[in-house]
């Protein structure tokens, strides 16, 4: 069967999935070529966004490639790298804020930081598991994640020196984490 009957089902059902109007062109005979962009507008966005993050991110315009990288997070996708490049941008802040004993700024983002990562997780674990037809366990991504013990070290020293007793213990769980991995 090809990837077309696949995705659009046989002639005399409906679609399995919407068709992006791109691909229907194609199958309509009005296209003579299908992109990525016509199967998947949606991630063709995304993918361009990230683009031209990294382009913002190698220009020094962090703020921008931040922006343009938290869209892309929102809804949580399965896109491990658009994550992983926004906490790197994330990192340089919590280290100059850091030393600037911008501790709340830097709880916080760590906070986000987390609640990201953990999104991200649990959307991997959905739309894999459902391209798999079972259920997977819940560390099965767990290499896969995007916080560092960097990020843990940032937050526990943030949440010291704010007097934050429940976000101590947090990056203390965290740093026990990495020590058994």
């Amino acid at each position: 069967m090809s990837v077309l009957k696949r995705l659009i089902g046989s002639n005399t059902s409906k679609p399995k999935h919407p068709i992006a109007p791109g691909a229907q062109d194609f199958i309509d005979g009005k296209k003579d070529t299908l992109t990525f962009a016509d199967v998947d507008p949606e991630g063709a966005a995304l993918f361009q966004g990230f683009q031209k993050a990294m382009v913002l991110k190698k220009e020094g315009k962090f703020r921008e490639a931040e922006t343009l990288l938290l869209k892309s997070t929102n809804p949580s996708s399965i896109y491990k790298g658009h994550y992983k490049e926004l906490f790197k941008i994330w990192r340089k802040h919590n280290r100059d804020e850091l030393k600037a004993n911008k501790f709340e700024d830097v709880e916080s983002r760590v906070l986000n930081m987390i609640r990201l990562d953990e999104e991200m997780i649990k959307t991997m674990l959905l739309y894999w598991g459902g391209q798999q037809k079972r259920k997977l366990p819940s560390d099965y991504f767990d290499k896969d994640r995007n916080i560092l013990i960097s990020d843990a070290k940032a937050l526990k020293k943030a949440a010291e020196s704010l007097g934050n007793k429940n976000n101590v213990v947090l990056a203390e769980k965290l740093l026990k984490k990495f020590k058994t991995l």
